[in-house]
């Protein structure tokens, strides 16, 4: 059961790629209607202007929801959804808002994304919930950027803690591949010719506890393999 599991979590993820890659494609295709409106606005009357540069930000405000959408399909991140829901939210009130009374809905709506974005959407949160981040990045930035407690004395680049968890527990590099660390938990999600780019890092709670090790035993106790 739990390898069927496994095996539709990836056809599920190979589903979302593809339907993200025909997006990309539809996406690009409408950057010709997008210019098309771009050199048609100095070409009408005054009359004919105003819808036609209507058109055009809708158009152009579509494709941004477009990206948006790839961006939430690819990254499953709770502020690719809030950001998707801004964007459309700004092309109804753009676009479609008539009265005084739509656009104070839709502005409304606009101050409680970037409410929720500032004080609900925390570092702390974006852990839980998974972080992707370049395979490049230097372990102690990470640490003081979302507060992490990565041990520091086995590599400079989470990359690199990756090859050397790989080594230690005698398990493959390769896309999917998850590496626990204390309590965090690594997993490699894009290689290219055989080196590691983006790496989704996430915190795992301690059912017991609920509280995490300190960053001073983290940095110095020896990873358990």
């Amino acid at each position: 059961m739990e390898k069927f599991r496994k095996l539709l979590l990836k056809y599920a993820n190979n589903v979302e790629v593809i339907l993200a890659f025909l997006i990309i494609i539809g996406m690009t295709i409408g950057l010709v209607t997008v210019v098309r409106y771009m050199f048609e606005i100095p070409q009408v009357g005054i009359t004919d202007s105003y819808e036609l540069v209507k058109k055009f930000l809708s158009m152009s405000l579509l494709l941004v929801i477009g990206i948006e959408l790839v961006l939430m399909l690819l990254s499953h991140s709770s502020v690719s959804v809030l950001d998707l829901v801004l964007f459309a939210t700004a092309r109804k009130m753009l676009i479609y808002s008539d009265t005084m009374i739509d656009l104070f809905i839709a502005t409304a709506a606009i101050a409680v994304v970037f409410g929720i974005k500032k004080y609900l959407v925390t570092s702390k949160y974006m852990l839980r919930e998974g972080k992707i981040l370049s395979a490049a990045s230097p372990i102690k930035n990470v640490n003081f950027d979302i507060d992490t407690e990565i041990p520091e004395n086995r590599a400079t680049t989470i990359g690199g803690l990756l090859c050397r968890l790989s080594e230690d527990e005698c398990k493959p590099i390769e896309p999917g591949a998850e590496f626990v660390i204390g309590d965090i938990k690594l997993k490699i999600v894009t290689m290219k010719d055989g080196l590691i780019e983006d790496v989704q890092i996430q915190e795992l709670t301690n059912k017991k506890s609920g509280i995490r090790s300190s960053r001073k035993n983290s940095n110095h106790d020896p990873i358990q393999p």
